[in-house]
C-alpha cells in the first residue's frame, strides 16, 4: 500500500524521510474528506493531518495528487496546497533535527509540523505576523483564507467557486469607491451610519448599481466586520444599526411554460448542431429543476433507471428526478455519441449566450414588461422574450411548471433545495389569478368525483 513519493535529505545530518498522503475514508466517494499525512522515517512514523480536504473520487493515491477533472473545479488550488505541505514538512524536519541531532519523537515532529501548516510556511519561530489591519487588508486575507480552504464552512466543507467570485465582485465596488472618497486606506471604525448612506448614494448616483448589488455589498461588508470582530481586531459596533440595512428587492423574472418548452423542444435544428445542443443542454435543466452546475455534470452512474440521482454541488444533498419523456427523447438522440448520453456541457458564459440564439430562432419574441429596481428607483422595463432567457430560467421554469401541474410543494422544494415555502413562493412564478384558476379547477375535479360516485 506504501508508495514512496518524496524523500528530503539533510545532507549535514544525513537525516532522511518520506511523506505519502492516506485518506482519512474512502467509502463514501463524494464526501470531502481530510488528508493526513504519514511522515516515515527511522522505522517510525508520524501521523497528523495536512489541512487538506478532498473527495476521495478525485485522490490519486498512486500519484499523490488530485485526478484531472472537469467537475473538479479546485484542483490547481488542492495541487498547490498538497505541495506546500510537503514542503512545510521538510522545512518542519530539517529545522528539528538541526537543532537536536538527531530523529525526532514522532509526537514532537507532529508539533512542529502542525505549525508550519497552520502558519502556512511561516517560520513559527520566525517574528509573529501582525495583529493589526486596514479593513481592506482584512478582507483580502478573509478571501485569500476562503480560497485556499483555510476558511471554511461550519460543515468542514469548502466554500464554493461562486461564492468566492461573489466576494470578490463586491470586494472590487468597494475598492472603488474608496478610491473615489476617500483616497486613503479604509479602518474598522470608518464603517458607520454616516459611510452607509454615502455609500448608496455614491452606489445609485454614480455607479448605477441595483438595489439587489448595493445590498450584496452590504451583506458582505457586514460579514467581513463580523468576523474581524470575532478576531478581536476592532470594537465597532455602528455597523450593527438597525439603519445599516442590506437592501433587497424583488426580482421579476421569467420562466417558460411547457408550451414554450414544447416549442423549444419541437424546433428544428438540425442545420445547426451547435444550437441543437444548447437547446438539449437547456431542456435538461428545465425538466430536472438541476442547477447549471449539476445537470453539466450528470455522469453515467447518475443515471439510475427512470431515474437521475445525484448529490448537488451547492447543498450536497442527494436529490433523485424522474426522467421526463423529453429528456428521455434528448438521450436517445445522444446515445452512443456521449459518454453519459447527454448533450456535451458548456460554459455557463456560452451557455446564457447562444440559449438567447436559440430562443430567438424558435420565435419566443413576444414582448415582456418587467419593473426593476436600479439605483434606488423602480424602471419599466419592455424586452422581447428570447433576451430574458438565462441559465438559471431553467430552473426556476422547473419549479413553476411542477407547480402548475399540482406537484406538492414539499416534493417541488426536494429537487431546488428551498428550506422554507416563504424562499419557494418568491421563486415560482404564478400569478394570483393563476393560483385561483388551479383551486377552481381542482374543486370541479372534486365535483365531478363525487357526481360519478
Amino acid at each position: 500500500m506504501f508508495t514512496f513519493v518524496k524523500q528530503n535529505k539533510n545532507i549535514m545530518a544525513g537525516f532522511k524521510f518520506t511523506v505519502k498522503f492516506v485518506l482519512q475514508q474512502t467509502k463514501d466517494r463524494s464526501k470531502p474528506t481530510p488528508l493526513r499525512c504519514f511522515v516515515r522515517y527511522n522505522n517510525t512514523r508520524s501521523v497528523f493531518s495536512s489541512g487538506v480536504i478532498i473527495e476521495p473520487k478525485y485522490w490519486n493515491a498512486d500519484k499523490q495528487e488530485p485526478r484531472q477533472a472537469a467537475s473538479l473545479q479546485n484542483a490547481d488550488d488542492l495541487s498547490r496546497d498538497i505541495k506546500n505541505v510537503k514542503k512545510w514538512i521538510g522545512q518542519a524536519f530539517d529545522e528539528i533535527t538541526k537543532e537536536i541531532k538527531e530523529y525526532p519523537e514522532p509526537d514532537k515532529l507532529k508539533e512542529a509540523c502542525l505549525l508550519w501548516i497552520k502558519n502556512d510556511g511561516i517560520d513559527p519561530n520566525a517574528e509573529k505576523p501582525k495583529t493589526q489591519f486596514t479593513l481592506f487588508e482584512y478582507i483580502e486575507l478573509l478571501i485569500s483564507n476562503t480560497k485556499s480552504g483555510k476558511r471554511v464552512l461550519g460543515n468542514g466543507e469548502r466554500y464554493s467557486p461562486g461564492t468566492i467570485k461573489a466576494y470578490n465582485s463586491t470586494f472590487g465596488i468597494l475598492k472603488k469607491y474608496q478610491q473615489f472618497k476617500y483616497k486613503r486606506p479604509l479602518v474598522f471604525s470608518d464603517i458607520d451610519l454616516d459611510f452607509y448612506e454615502d455609500f448608496k448614494d455614491w452606489s445609485y448616483n454614480v455607479e448605477g448599481l441595483s438595489n439587489n448589488y448595493f445590498g450584496a455589498v452590504i451583506k458582505f461588508l457586514k460579514l467581513c466586520l463580523n468576523e474581524a470582530g470575532g478576531d478581536e481586531l476592532h470594537k465597532n459596533e455602528k455597523y450593527k444599526s438597525k439603519n445599516f440595512v442590506k437592501v433587497k428587492s424583488e426580482v421579476e423574472n421569467i420562466y417558460l411554460n411547457q408550451s414554450q418548452l414544447e416549442i423549444l423542444a419541437d424546433y428544428d435544428f438540425s442545420e445547426n448542431t451547435k444550437l441543437e445542443r444548447v437547446r438539449d443542454l437547456f431542456l435538461i435543466g428545465c425538466y430536472t429543476g438541476l442547477r447549471f452546475s449539476d445537470f453539466t455534470n450528470i455522469q453515467p452512474k447518475n443515471i439510475q433507471g427512470d431515474f437521475i440521482e445525484i448529490k448537488t454541488a451547492k447543498t450536497g444533498q442527494t436529490v433523485a428526478i424522474p426522467i421526463h419523456p423529453i429528456v428521455r427523447q434528448i438521450m436517445n438522440r445522444y446515445d452512443g455519441k456521449t459518454f453519459n448520453s447527454l448533450p456535451p456541457a458548456i460554459s455557463n458564459v456560452k451557455l446564457n449566450a447562444y440559449i438567447k440564439d436559440v430562443a430567438k430562432a424558435a420565435g419566443l419574441n413576444e414582448i415582456i414588461t418587467l419593473e426593476k429596481a436600479v439605483a434606488g428607483k423602480k424602471l419599466i422595463i419592455n424586452q422581447p422574450l428570447y433576451e430574458l432567457v438565462t441559465t438559471h430560467c431553467a430552473r426556476r421554469s422547473f419549479a413553476s411548471n411542477m407547480f402548475h401541474l399540482g406537484v406538492p410543494t414539499s416534493i417541488i422544494m426536494a429537487v431546488t433545495g428551498h428550506r422554507t415555502e416563504a424562499a419557494f413562493n418568491l421563486y415560482i412564478k404564478v400569478t394570483p389569478k393563476e393560483k385561483a384558476e388551479m383551486m377552481l379547477a381542482i374543486w370541479n375535479r372534486n365535483t365531478m368525483q363525487a357526481v360519478n360516485q
